[in-house]
This record gives structure tokens, sequence and C-alpha cells, in this order.
């Protein structure tokens, strides 16, 4: 079951990462990171009380949830989308999947999980690929290097808060709770910085970018869930390498529907194939 809501969450956030691009059209990073989390914590408030009882957001694995929402999806999703507007979704989506890297080794050294080595042979070439997919895929605007530190920086977000999340389920395994906190710490984080950079008018709203925003939103919402459910099912150094599987499917729909934004070289299909050989063995380990 982990294996099955990991790779559901890498399907969704695949198609999220399209809509977003879409939208930094007429619009930019924070302005989307923003509604898409206003879209994520609306949808898991208005939930989650049909589903669970209240007092379950009243324990002690809260405090793992709300530290684990400022990394991500708050730092982590604002980096992210910075490094899409920079760089691209070639460039920007497989390093900030690269958080399996930095996750796996936290599982080890913080919750004590066990990293076989075809458990790290697999992660391994999960990393390889994005790498290489990052270097061949080509966007039709300049970019400079140090934008990569964007998508770095949600990476390492993504990585802190896949152990967080994993301590506060220890203490409390109720998926639908977790992600409900995370995704409103998120949002509470990502509105004090609204308010330190000038309040809504530092947003830049359009009908047509908030559109694609709110449709990635509802995407992240599905993904952040099948993670959170991936997560109480098993291991950390499972799910986060599939659920980063997403990359190969987010290339492969910009090849698709971002032909006027995105140009997709030949090189890429050994990234997608390190990708795909590195999620079996993770799977299969």
């Amino acid at each position: 079951m982990a294996e099955y809501f990991a790779l559901q969450a890498a399907f969704f956030f695949a198609i999220s990462h399209i809509f977003i691009r879409r939208g930094l059209v007429t619009s930019d990073a924070f302005t989307g990171s923003f509604i898409s989390l206003v879209m994520t914590a609306v949808t898991l408030v208005t939930l989650s009380p049909l589903f669970v009882p209240l007092s379950l957001f009243w324990t002690p694995a809260v405090g793992y949830f709300i530290a684990a929402g400022i990394f991500a999806p708050a730092l982590g999703r604002i980096f992210s989308y910075k490094g899409i507007e920079r760089v691209g979704v070639g460039r920007s989506v497989p390093i900030a999947n690269s958080s399996p890297m930095f996750s796996s080794i936290l599982a080890v050294l913080v919750l004590g999980e066990i990293w076989t080595l075809q458990n790290f042979l697999g992660t391994t070439l999960v990393v390889l690929g994005v790498v290489i997919l990052s270097r061949t895929h080509r966007g039709l605007g300049q970019w400079r290097k140090i934008d990569l530190v964007y998508p770095l920086a949600a990476a390492l977000s993504f990585g802190m808060s896949a152990i967080l999340r994993k301590l506060g389920l220890l203490v409390q395994n109720v998926p639908l709770v977790a992600a409900t906190v995370t995704s409103t710490a998120g949002l509470l984080f990502a509105m004090a910085m609204l308010q330190m950079q000038g309040g809504w008018r530092a947003l830049a709203l359009s009908r047509r970018g908030s559109t694609w925003f709110f449709a990635a939103g509802l995407c992240n919402t599905s993904a952040m869930l099948s993670v959170f459910y991936g997560l109480s099912f098993g291991r950390v150094v499972i799910v986060e390498p599939l659920a980063a599987t997403n990359p190969v499917l987010a290339i492969l729909l910009s090849a698709i529907f971002l032909k006027d934004l995105e140009v997709v070289t030949f090189r890429v299909v050994v990234g997608a194939l390190c990708t795909v050989v590195g999620t079996m063995l993770v799977v299969t380990s």
C-alpha cells in the first residue's frame, strides 16, 4: 500500500507542476504557492471534521506536523515554484525532487530506519536520474546557474518535512489529521511572509494565472494526502524516493502540453531510465 500511495502522489505532483508553469506565464512564484497553499488548507480543514474527531487535533503529534508544515508545503513549495519560474519545469522539478537523498539519510540517523544496499542503489539511481534530467532539459528563456539554489533549497525543505511528518505519525498515525495540520501551518507561515512583503498588494493576481494555480492546489492536496497515507503504511526510505519520481511524468507532460515553454532533449531518456530502474529497486527492496 505504501508504494501505491507514493506513486499516486507522484502522479498528482507531476500534473500540478504543469498547471503551475502555465500559471506563471501571467503571475509569479509566490502568488502561485500562496494560492496553492490556500486551496490545500481550505480543502483539508473542510473535510477533516467529517472523518476524524476534533480531539485528535490536540495531541503531542501536532507539534511535529506544525514544524513539518513550515518546511513543506510552505518553504518547499515557495522555493520549488520559484525554481520553476527561474529555470523551468525540466530543471527545477528534478532537482527539487532529489529530496529523498536528504530524507533517507535523516531517516537512518534520526528514525533508526534501515538503509539496505539495494535501497541505497535505488535511491542513488533516482537521484542520478533527476540530476541528468535537470542538465538535459532546456527552457526557451535565459536562466542563471545561481538560480538553481531555489530547487536545492526546496529539496532540503521537503527532506526535513518528511522526517518531521514521520515522527508525528509515529505518535499518532492519522494521515488526515497530519495533512490538515501540516497544510494549515504552511498557509499561516505563508500569510506571515505575505504581510512582511506588504500584504495582499504583493500578490500578482490575474484571472488566468489564478485558475491554473487553483487547479494546481487541488492536485497538490491529493498528492499531499497520498504521501501521508504512504508514510502511515511504510518507511520514509520507501515512500519518499517513489513520490520523487514525478519529474519523469512532469517532463513527459511538459513535452506534450508545454511545447511553447519547454524544450525536451533526447538525453531525457537516459535520465528517465535511471529513475525508473531506481524506483523498481526501491519497490522490491
